[in-house]
């Protein structure tokens, strides 16, 4: 099997079983078979969905994954994260700036920048979510490519928090990001690890049950994600850990061998989780990463 982020032909199989397949506890009928590449470490599976576009850009996929579409249930699931994407990015490159969100969803990030931003533009596949944008006042667009007929060149601040592992082509989804971006800019992307201490401690338990699925056609690393950005052309480029699940999550999957089976427990101390949490930054096992690429 031949790697489309490095085009070596050295792939290995890393897991061959179900995968999860939406939302916690649904899983494949059919085996997938994840592929490693051994050069560049990206894993990866062949197309799950038959029509990647089709898939998103209808209410299938947020009922597959969430329970729901409607705009409310949104941004009662990811209102709490907003505090977490300013961990990523800070709060004082935003005013005044022309600012892009891909996968932005009903705009739970956006609504925060209204107000400082000079332009906000609302990257996101599904419809019924760019009627909400629209409604807003955002600049919507459904692609990348959609926006760059407006904005090429000319955007300063581009995010992007949970996409690329999503999409079909990495390498053109970076480079559309790259022409978007003014000379100067910086883009923020975001995605999850194969959270190395967990897979180390449960193997395919959590492959299965959390780590792969079929939505999430990429899990990629640090190297890789440097791979691509590099051969699109950006030359300045950062990456940062985050752990987000604290030491009461990694007990409750030893205990329970299950996702959301946090342990709770007196000696779980608020000072025990920051140590975790700052150990696994600080050596690379974090369960998520960020690249930071100026142009």
């Amino acid at each position: 099997m031949k790697c489309k982020i490095c085009n070596q032909d050295n792939a290995i199989i890393a897991y061959h079983g179900p995968i999860r397949d939406g939302g916690l506890g649904k899983y494949t009928k059919k085996p997938v078979i994840m592929w490693q590449c051994r050069d560049c470490g990206v894993i990866w599976h062949e197309k799950v969905v038959d029509d990647l576009r089709e898939y998103y850009e209808s209410e299938e996929y947020r009922i597959s994954l969430e329970g729901s579409s409607e705009e409310e249930n949104f941004y009662a699931l990811h209102d709490k994260e907003t505090l977490d994407k300013f961990k990523y990015t800070g709060t004082d490159i935003f005013r005044g700036k022309s600012i892009a969100d891909i996968g932005c969803g009903c705009g739970a990030f956006l609504d925060f920048l209204k107000g400082v931003a000079k332009d906000i533009i609302a990257i996101e596949p599904s419809e019924s979510y760019r009627t909400i944008m629209k409604e807003k006042n955002f600049h919507t667009y459904m692609y990348v490519k959609d926006a760059k007929e407006d904005w090429k060149n000319k955007i300063e601040i581009i995010t992007s928090f949970d996409v690329i592992e999503h999409v079909d082509e990495p390498k053109e989804f970076m480079l559309d990001i790259f022409e978007l971006l003014k000379e100067g800019g910086r883009a923020i992307i975001g995605t999850p690890t194969d959270a190395p201490i967990l897979r180390n401690l449960l193997g395919e338990i959590f492959e299965k049950k959390l780590l792969f699925s079929t939505q999430h056609i990429w899990v990629f690393s640090e190297e890789n994600l440097k791979l691509i950005a590099k051969e699109v052309g950006f030359e300045k480029l950062e990456i940062k850990y985050f752990q987000r699940y604290g030491i009461k999550n990694l007990l409750g999957w030893l205990k329970e061998k299950e996702a959301c089976s946090d342990v709770n427990s007196l000696f779980i101390s608020d000072t025990l989780d920051s140590v975790w949490k700052s150990e696994c930054n600080a050596y690379g096992f974090s369960d998520y990463l960020v690249l930071y690429l100026d142009k």
